[in-house]
């Protein structure tokens, strides 16, 4: 496979991931692209023909940009994790030129460095120790997406990343990454240049992984961080993050944040959320609130109300945000538009089996790995090509709309649907 530029792995399949397949992997490329000259680096040799054979082979095949192991935790893949990075990427003694080394491999000084890949995914691979991981990512030095979310990746790990001159995030994600400590990651955000173009940052925590961050250092970095400054962000959880009104207050405007996280915080108030969207983020269409707020989450209170906390999703945020004001008028046709484009609100189980069958064109979307989703579907970006911005997002869509029509066939499932059906990844896509 000559021409292969993404490998994509599961924990189906991670029992098959030997050294042999990881060397296939990265130790593909042209000598005078991704890896430079051919011992350049941790290069290595062996004075056997088959291994001559095999660099000559790998080198007519094209470098990856991008891999994704999410998941993968069996013994044989790590094992052969450990044996890749301790032959190719880890420092050793180093031989003279008549001296062979004990495995009968001759080196040069510096370990291997991939700049071909930029996409690496390492969700839930939690088995990797921290002191093969930090090589193993260290190798990348041309990365734009990132995800280390549930591995162990340490403080050093992330300071010897931000000090990269070369490595440029635009996707960045540390969720339940439980030995990172706040420093570390308002370091990396507020005064490192790999995270100042920023376009996807999650930081998810919830009741089981609670974030490290404290409140003075993710105020610090809402403040100062140049990708929450800049207003690029397109994708945000700050799920389980210390967060309050007032630090909702200080951010500065998000005009192209599409899905917002905010789960896991029931001391906000829907209101303080409400005032947010329609003043701060008015084009967020996908919005998670599970766990979130006094007014919704019944089932953490005691004495609250199921029918009291449907009445305040309504009237506090799904009327007011995607509703458009009132008006009256004989000689106008023009139509006024919502204050926001909310279109999707993820919510707990207990919120979704008070809200019945929903109200209006709301209906709830069930995954198939049970959570679920309060959708609008009347409600979605329809192409105008007379209108010169290509697509508008249109609500209000007749009930014989194809896709009005697909929204509510998924709703009738009640989560007898596929695997890739939801809203708010918490897996970032590299």
């Amino acid at each position: 496979m000559p021409n292969l530029k993404a490998f994509g792995a599961t924990e189906y399949m991670d029992g098959a991931l030997t050294l042999p397949v990881l060397n296939e992997l990265f130790l593909r490329g042209s000598p005078l692209g991704g890896r430079g000259r051919h011992f350049r680096g941790r290069s290595f040799f062996d004075l056997s023909d088959v291994e001559e054979e095999n660099s000559e082979r790998r080198r007519e095949c094209k470098d990856l940009e991008a891999v994704d192991f999410t998941g993968c935790v069996s013994a044989v893949f790590v094992n052969a994790f450990y044996e890749f990075v301790t032959t190719h990427l880890m420092e050793h003694e180093s031989y003279s030129d008549n001296e062979i080394s004990p495995r009968g491999v001759q080196f040069v000084d510096e370990p291997l460095t991939f700049p071909g890949l930029q996409r690496l995914g390492m969700r839930g691979v939690k088995s990797i120790l921290p002191r093969f991981l930090g090589p193993f990512i260290l190798a990348f030095p041309s990365l734009t997406h990132l995800d280390l979310s549930g591995t162990r990746v340490t403080s050093d790990i992330l300071e010897s990343l931000g000090a990269s001159s070369t490595v440029r995030l635009k996707s960045l994600a540390l969720a339940r990454c439980v030995k990172l400590s706040s420093e570390c990651i308002r370091n990396i955000l507020v005064a490192s240049p790999v995270t100042m173009k920023l376009k996807e940052l999650n930081l998810y925590a919830d009741m089981t992984y609670l974030s490290p961050l404290t409140r003075e250092d993710f105020l610090e970095i809402v403040t100062s961080a140049p990708c929450f400054t800049n207003g690029e962000l397109q994708y945000l959880d700050i799920s389980g993050v210390p967060v309050d009104n007032d630090i909702l207050d200080r951010f500065k405007p998000q005009s192209k944040l599409r899905s917002f996280g905010l789960s896991h915080l029931p001391a906000l108030g829907l209101k303080d959320i409400q005032m947010f969207l329609m003043k701060k983020s008015p084009n967020v269409e996908v919005l998670t609130l599970i766990n979130t707020s006094p007014e919704l989450d019944f089932g953490l209170r005691v004495n609250a109300n199921a029918r009291n906390a449907v009445i305040n999703l309504h009237a506090h945020l799904i009327r007011p945000l995607s509703t458009p004001p009132f008006s009256f008028s004989l000689t106008t046709t023009n139509l006024q538009l919502p204050p926001t484009r909310l279109r999707v609100v993820e919510l707990s189980t207990s919120m979704l089996g008070a809200l019945g069958a929903g109200a209006g064109a709301w209906r709830i979307i069930r995954s198939k790995g049970g959570r679920g989703w309060y959708v609008d579907t009347a409600s979605t970006w329809v192409a105008e090509p007379r209108s010169g911005i290509g697509s508008i997002l249109k609500r209000d869509l007749a009930a014989d709309h194809p896709f009005r029509v697909e929204m509510q066939r998924l709703s009738d499932a009640n989560g007898n649907v596929s695997s890739g059906v939801g809203w708010h990844a918490r897996k970032m896509e590299v």
